[in-house]
């Protein structure tokens, strides 16, 4: 159950933002729809040959018409991008490597510039895009004013992802600990037994008196069996479970600290929107020309200051929540520990016993130590007054040092802001519109030669633009040497010859139940004898247990020579409790290996183990046969195979799906219309450019295998070579193609000429 609490939580803390981002992406369509302004957080670059770099600031979308849309830069510059343009493309850009759509938070907007010809990248977050595409394409936008940005506040407040990572990590943080301690119950329990800082424990439900608890909990302070244990016993859904009162501690530290941060890292993303919200409205009260900065200069909080600052926040609560509001009490030593001491003292407001762990100095059982009770909601934890203090002060301390030099170092006098040049002033047209620019209509069959080398161009640059276009190695000549020499071969046959999944599985079965074989092996070929072994301990029962798998116990017994042994013994459904009496068979020469007579549960594990172990070497196998013999056929082809010429178009995945990684190579007849052939290429063939010609290489008798090749070099295939011979294979290709052009996207296709 406490497996499954954590699962569930961590699915909850990673999905919690995502939601959050969803319901403020819907905000803010709502709000442009109602003609409200808006700003978003963006990142704005030229598209140009010398690769400009992104701007980092805000995109300020006003709810007026005619008004275009602003970008107020982080030093403090103004960009006026004039709306009525063309988007070109919307390209979602991962985090981290990852391109699944799940994990994708930012997209690029490609956008051209009415009247004249500029191209401006505007990144922003994944819910913004739809927004800002729509606030672009809108017509007009030439005038100047202010009037139209006046968002209302609930628009102004902004929770990056992190911060909201960090706010649902506290909320549910506060959600468990208000479960366990303030719905559930604190009770005294009785340790029965400890193992590796872990105290097994009994005592009487809270709830209902007539029935009996067991669980575990973390002990740290020198527990011994038959000591009383403060606990919380949990309530519905969690009845039967407890938790040490020192999770009470952990909870609520934990819970502040992320609290802190992350209301901290809302509050400054606000401002910061406000702030540039406010330098823009100046600008544009003073008619678009620069504007002074202020002589009081201006506050910048970097990101790892107000983090530091949250921390030093937390250790200063926690200070003055120890010492300002605890009550100084006199506590008895029980125990030295690893960690300090183990203290009992009697509650300074309701008089019930309470322990803990404590740092101490030479302090003896016996001794008495002044300490200091944390009241609610740290009720039953302590503090020493001498030592706790200077080691929770100095790390405040330096964070609060931290968090003031990250601000001195980053803070600077007020620039004045002006005007950002990255596109010319647009043309207008007689009729006051903006004059727009390139063929919006796309005419003839997708499969037309104009109409897919359009549409390889886009693809490239998308590609390139979501980090996709990376260095590859040159290929060696497959003549020259053995196939591994080529790195392309060598990631294909890593990838497709070993089945990684079957070989995990393996893995995996091997771990879990190489003991259950080792135990059948010793007893098939050793003498065994039986004897009577006494349950000491019960481990915790995994999925599938004991039903399926067998689950374990810790049994000891004694063998005919007279040797005591304690080892793990299989089981099957019903499990032995605790203290429970059964009889064993073990193997004389090694007696750990042993088993419950007549039960189930090792014989099952056997057949279990034994079905998924095969499937998994079946699976191994069979790839490495069937990678083996398309290799082998892909050699021949290179090194033997009949040459012809065609000329190709290479289209990468679209960014719409990008957790589809093939690259197709359309190939025609030189100077032909319509398409041959098509074949699935390596990613390695992202360094072609979307256009030229290429050799084929085929073998007679097998015409699929195909190698291109190009430069002295081969592509690798991916595929087989499919020939465009039936109207079947051609319709797949015209639908696939469909499907690759990004929605809402016009492609650039040369205008026929007479």
């Amino acid at each position: 159950m406490n497996f499954l609490l954590v699962l569930v939580c961590g699915l909850l803390v990673g999905g919690l933002p995502v939601l959050w981002a969803a319901v403020r992406g819907r905000v803010l369509r709502r709000a442009v729809l109602g003609g409200r302004a808006v700003g978003v957080p963006a990142e704005v670059a030229r598209r140009a040959e010398d690769g400009a770099p992104a701007v980092r600031g805000d995109l300020w979308l006003p709810g007026r018409a005619g008004v275009p849309v602003y970008f107020v830069a982080e030093d403090s510059a103004v960009l006026a991008v004039p709306r009525g343009g063309r988007v070109k493309d919307v390209v979602p850009l991962g985090t981290g490597g990852f391109r699944r759509q799940s994990f994708v938070r930012h997209g690029a907007v490609v956008y051209e510039v009415p009247g004249t010809g500029d191209v401006l990248t505007i990144t922003v977050d994944r819910p913004a895009v739809e927004v800002v595409t729509r606030a672009l394409t809108a017509r007009g936008g030439t005038g100047a004013g202010d009037d139209g940005l006046r968002p209302a506040w609930w628009h102004r407040v902004r929770v990056p992802y992190l911060a909201a990572l960090l706010l649902s990590g506290a909320f549910l943080l506060g959600l468990v600990g208000a479960h366990t301690f303030g719905l559930g119950r604190e009770v005294t329990a009785e340790v029965t037994g400890t193992k590796g800082g872990m105290c097994r424990v009994v005592w009487q439900d809270p709830w209902d008196p007539s029935l009996t608890r067991h669980a575990r909990v973390d002990c740290y302070e020198g527990e011994k069996a038959g000591d009383p244990l403060r606990i919380g016993a949990r309530p519905w859904p969690m009845r039967g479970e407890a938790a040490d009162l020192d999770v009470l501690y952990v909870t609520a530290f934990g819970a502040s600290v992320l609290g802190v941060a992350g209301a901290g890292g809302v509050l400054l993303a606000s401002w910061t929107g406000a702030r540039r919200l406010r330098l823009l409205r100046e600008h544009l009260r003073s008619g678009g020309g620069s504007v002074p900065g202020r002589a009081a200069g201006r506050v910048v909080v970097p990101r790892w200051s107000w983090a530091a600052g949250a921390l030093g926040l937390a250790g200063l609560g926690l200070l003055t929540l120890a010492y300002g509001f605890g009550q100084p009490v006199r506590a008895e030593v029980t125990a030295a520990t690893e960690y300090g001491c183990a203290v009992a003292w009697a509650d300074p407001w309701d008089g019930v016993r309470r322990t803990a762990d404590v740092d101490c100095g030479e302090e003896a059982r016996g001794d008495l130590l002044e300490i200091s009770a944390l009241p609610w909601p740290l009720r039953g934890e302590a503090f020493d007054r001498d030592f706790t203090p200077f080691v929770l002060g100095i790390p405040t301390a330096v964070a609060f040092g931290a968090a003031l030099l990250g601000v001195v170092l980053r803070s600077r006098r007020a620039r004045g802001i002006r005007p950002l040049v990255l596109t010319a002033a647009p043309p207008a047209d007689p009729d006051g519109d903006t004059v727009e620019t390139g063929d919006t209509h796309d005419p003839g069959d997708v499969l037309d030669r104009p109409r897919l080398a359009a549409l390889a161009r886009l693809l490239h640059e998308r590609h390139a633009l979501a980090g996709g276009a990376g260095k590859h190695r040159p290929e060696p000549d497959p003549a020259a040497g053995p196939w591994w020499r080529s790195p392309v071969l060598r990631r294909v046959v890593l990838a497709s010859g070993v089945a990684w999944g079957a070989l995990f599985v393996l893995a995996v079965t091997a771990l879990w139940s190489g003991w259950w074989w080792g135990t059948a092996y010793r007893q098939a070929t050793d003498r065994t004898e039986r004897a009577t072994a006494t349950v000491q301990e019960f481990h915790e029962e995994f999925p599938l247990e004991p039903w399926l798998l067998p689950g374990a116990v810790e049994v000891r017994f004694d063998t005919r020579d007279g040797h005591r042994v304690v080892t793990d013994v299989e089981y099957g459904d019903p499990a032995p409790a605790e203290g429970d009496v059964v009889e064993v068979e073990y193997a004389v020469g090694r007696p750990s290996a042993a088993r419950i007579t007549g039960d189930p549960g090792l014989g099952r594990g056997l057949w279990a183990s034994g079905v998924v172990a095969a499937a998994a070497l079946v699976r191994l196998v069979w790839c490495a046969v069937s990678t083996g013999r398309v290799l082998r056929r892909l050699l021949r082809a290179a090194r033997q195979g009949e040459a012809r010429d065609f000329d190709y178009l290479l289209l990468p995945p679209s960014g719409e799906e990008p957790e589809d990684k093939t690259f197709l190579l359309v190939l025609f007849e030189p100077g032909a219309s319509r398409p041959t052939a098509t074949m699935d290429a390596v990613p390695a063939a992202a360094s072609l450019p979307p256009e030229g010609t290429l050799e084929i290489r085929t073998l007679p008798e097998a015409p699929a295998f195909a190698v291109a090749w190009t430069g002295g070099r081969p592509v690798w295939p991916s595929g087989p070579l499919v020939l465009l011979e039936e109207g079947e294979e051609e319709e797949f290709l015209r639908q696939y193609v469909t499907a690759l052009v990004p929605p809402g996207v016009a492609l650039d296709v040369p205008a026929a000429r007479g």
